[in-house]
């Protein structure tokens, strides 16, 4: 897996202005960040919402199933959904799928 990498997202306001997304994998953990319009730079997030932590799952859903990120990555992300007790709307392959692809 690779040591560091960013996954970015954005999202449509009501006023019609996008808001952007990032998470950042430095090879221990996540860390979010947001770009709004008004606010010049990335901004931290220190506490992300479960509604973030879903955008992301579903990035790297998407990513993983045109094999750009491994499954481990998802699995991570899964672990701290389950901590806000959510729980993803598209599941993950059978386990005998991934054991044939990455091997531990």
């Amino acid at each position: 897996m690779t040591k560091n990498q960013v996954h970015e997202w954005h999202e449509r306001r009501e006023d019609g202005k996008k808001v952007y997304y990032r998470g950042y994998w430095n090879s221990r953990e996540w860390r979010m960040g947001i770009l709004e319009p008004e606010i010049e730079g990335w901004q931290p997030v220190e506490a992300p919402s479960g509604e973030m932590w879903l955008a992301l799952r579903d990035v790297l859903f998407r990513k993983y199933q045109r094999k750009r990120v491994p499954h481990k990555m998802v699995v991570r992300v899964d672990g701290i959904l389950a901590e806000f007790g959510l729980t993803a709307k598209n599941g993950t392959p059978p386990k005998s799928e991934i054991e044939d692809e990455y091997e531990d």
